[in-house]
């Protein structure tokens, strides 16, 4: 498989192995609960009964052969992550670097847009000032009076802009370096499981092994 695979491959079997956990954590999946009805203490001749009010999931899973499961997949990501160890090792370029580094990229393009977007403005804010004088009696008096708020950008827009085009351009160039390396790097591995499937259905596939 390739390393695109790989990582899909690496990807659903933490999909299982979390789906594992969560169906284990839920108390009501891993204990028969039962209710004892003690009619015959109460009256003389009444048959006691007793009734399974158990509210385990639809799956109905046992608890250790899923654990068992656990394990097996946990073998299965180890082993996948080294043969995905060493592809990357081989490879001509940091991949991890690679994909991070474009994160970043990304990250502040969606920003550095909106600054190449922005424009100085003003508003007019009507009767918004307020101020006192002393009228001829010599009292206090309020007043109001119009704002003009002015907002101007602090930078050129055309350095904005240039930035914004040359971080594209790069970004797209690592994007497709990274993608010919994903679907171009062979990885040693060969799926022990099918993962192909919603995880609940894989799993069952696996409890009848």
């Amino acid at each position: 498989m390739n390393l695109k695979e790989a990582f899909q491959a690496q990807n659903k079997i933490g999909e299982l192995m979390e789906y594992i956990t969560c169906y284990l954590s839920d108390e009501d999946n891993v204990m028969t609960v039962t209710e004892k009805h003690l009619r015959s203490k109460a009256l003389a001749g009444q048959p006691d009964d007793t009734v399974d009010v158990s509210c385990k999931g639809e799956e109905g899973f046992a608890v250790e052969r899923l654990i068992t499961i656990w394990q097996e997949l946990m073998e299965e990501k180890e082993r996948l992550g080294q043969a995905i160890g060493k592809a990357k090792a081989g490879m001509r370029f940091n991949l991890d670097a690679a994909v991070e580094g474009n994160k970043s990229r990304r990250a502040f393009l969606s920003m550095l847009q909106d600054l190449a977007n922005c424009k100085s403005s003003h508003e007019l804010q009507k009767g918004e000032g307020c101020g006192y004088v002393f009228n001829n009696d010599g009292n206090q008096t309020a007043y109001r009076y119009d704002i003009d708020r002015i907002m101007t950008i602090d930078y050129d827009r055309n350095k904005v802009r240039a930035i914004v085009k040359e971080l594209n351009r790069t970004a797209d160039e690592v994007s497709i370096k990274i993608d010919e390396a994903l679907l171009q790097t062979p990885v040693d591995y060969t799926p022990k499981f099918d993962l192909a499937g919603e995880s609940r259905f894989i799993l069952e596939e696996m409890m009848e092994r």
